[in-house]
This record gives structure tokens, C-alpha cells and sequence, in this order.
């Protein structure tokens, strides 16, 4: 029986698969044609490939050709994209791509869905259903990988969520001025080795100070197991027990670097009063 010679892909393709297969973005086509060729390139007879993702093995040949018989210009997207159908058929207009990201950069709940943020699938059944009476029928026939591919150019990605910090506070650069000026002041009582000048007269200590409510207090219910021949490492109980919750309250020295906590079971003004008088008898 003769052994199947494996695909050679190149390295940076075969990355971009697996994080084509990985990613729970890619449209389905296309992870199923990538899962064709790492599997190839794994030395995978067609029946088994085709076997394994429930195709036909014409479907393998197809796409294990096309990667071998690539040219020079083609990129892997380029390999990998979605026929919209056989016979010529009509290029998607600037404009039809502009209103596909247009309504791509709305939020779904916007337009009458109960999602917060779209899915690629989501996204092409709204393009379909509505693209008619915007005017622009080429894309009733639209596929996820081509949707994919539009946004994908404008580095649009409307299914990901990323945060920002907002400036709500007006006056917010003046204060932000000021903090500044104090870590400032503090950086010039440091030489350039990072020791403290020594200072002479009263010294005024600054400290940076948060609070941390509702920290959880939870125990193990089990002894842990040191490692040994059997294990490397620590091995600790799954289950473990619920103490209530805590807050921290701590400063920390800016010239010292030292820590000063305060740990309560409330959080409440009694609580940061009792961090003051612990500073009050800390310093002169």
C-alpha cells in the first residue's frame, strides 16, 4: 500500500490555518477547507480526510490541488475564498461595501435584534434580507466569507469587544496635571542611582492609596501535595470552602516603597478613619 505524500505547506501558512480553525470568527467553508490541507500536509490519505470532515474526496482533491498549483500572487486568503458561484458574476460595488460597513459599525440592538454585538452569520442574513431595498441586489447572494473578507480590509471587527478608558471628568487634564506633579516632586528626592538624598527638616511622606471591596475569603478543604516522583508540582484541592467577603483598604509609601494595609470584614467611613489613625501613629 502506497504512503500518501503529505502537502508541504509553508510555515507562515500553515500558522494562519490553525488560527483560522482556532478562531470561532472564521465562517465555516473556510474552516473546513483549512482543516483539508493541515490535515494533507499531516500525510492523510483523501478517503481519510474526507472521512473525517464528512465530504466528498472530490472535495479534498479540489483544494489540495489548488494550494499545489497556486501562483506566485496568490495569497492564502486568495486560496481560500468562497466562490460566489460558477459563471462570471457581477464585482461588489464601492458603494455596496461601504453600506455593508456601514451597517456593520451599528450595533444589532439597533436595528431591532437582541444582540449586543454581531456574529458573521448574523451580519450576512441581515445583508440579504435588506440589501434589496437599499438598492445594491448583487449582495442577496452574498457569502460569509465574502462579508468576511470586506470588513476584514477596513479592519472592521464588529465581533469583538475591546475596552477604552473614557474621559468623563472635565477637568480631567488639570487634575491629571497635578497627580503627575507630585510622583515629579517625589522622582527629584532620588539620585541617579535610584538612592534617596538625604533630607534635611521634617520630611512629608506621600502615599498613594486604593481600596479593594468585597475580596473573597475562601480556604482549601484538603491538604496540598508537595511534589514528587509521580508530580512536579503543587497539587491543591479542587473544592474549597467560602469564608464571607473582606476589603482592603492600603496605601503605599511613594518614597519608601512600603506598603501599609488595612483588612476589614465592612466597608464603610469607619473603616478609612481606621487607616488614618494607623498613619497618624505610623508617622510624626
Amino acid at each position: 500500500m502506497n504512503t500518501p505524500k503529505p502537502l508541504l505547506l509553508a510555515a507562515e501558512h500553515k500558522e494562519k490555518l490553525e488560527k483560522l480553525v482556532k478562531s470561532g470568527m472564521t465562517p465555516a467553508i473556510i474552516v473546513q477547507r483549512a482543516k483539508i490541507l493541515i490535515l494533507k500536509a499531516d500525510g492523510r490519505s483523501n478517503d481519510s480526510v474526507a472521512e473525517e470532515l464528512g465530504i466528498n474526496k472530490r472535495t479534498v482533491l479540489l483544494w489540495t490541488k489548488k494550494y499545489r498549483n497556486r501562483s506566485a500572487n496568490e495569497t492564502l486568503d486568495d486560496i481560500l475564498s468562497v466562490s460566489e458561484g460558477r459563471g462570471p458574476k457581477e464585482e461588489i460595488s464601492g458603494e455596496a461595501k461601504t453600506w455593508i460597513t456601514g451597517i456593520a459599525c451599528q450595533k444589532p440592538k439597533d436595528l431591532g435584534y437582541a444582540a449586543e454585538t454581531w456574529t458573521n452569520s448574523a451580519l450576512t442574513r441581515h445583508i440579504r434580507q435588506h440589501t434589496a431595498a437599499a438598492g445594491y441586489q448583487r449582495l442577496t447572494t452574498i457569502s460569509e466569507s465574502s462579508v468576511f473578507k470586506i470588513l476584514s480590509k477596513s479592519n472592521i471587527k464588529p465581533f469583538r469587544v475591546q475596552y477604552y478608558c473614557g474621559r468623563l471628568d472635565p477637568d480631567f487634564d488639570s487634575k491629571m496635571h497635578n497627580v503627575l506633579l507630585v510622583y515629579k516632586q517625589i522622582l527629584l528626592q532620588f539620585d541617579k542611582e535610584g538612592k534617596r538624598i538625604p533630607f534635611e527638616g521634617q520630611a512629608t511622606h506621600v502615599l498613594s492609596y486604593d481600596e479593594k471591596p468585597g475580596i473573597q475569603a475562601i480556604a482549601t478543604t484538603g491538604e496540598d501535595l508537595l511534589p514528587n516522583e509521580g508530580h512536579g508540582t503543587i497539587k491543591r484541592d479542587y473544592e474549597y470552602k467560602r469564608l464571607g467577603t473582606v476589603s482592603l483598604l492600603a496605601g503605599i509609601d511613594l518614597q519608601t516603597g512600603e506598603a501599609i494595609p488595612l483588612v476589614s470584614d465592612t466597608h464603610n467611613s469607619r473603616d478609612y478613619i481606621a487607616f488614618l489613625e494607623n498613619l497618624n501613629n505610623k508617622y510624626p
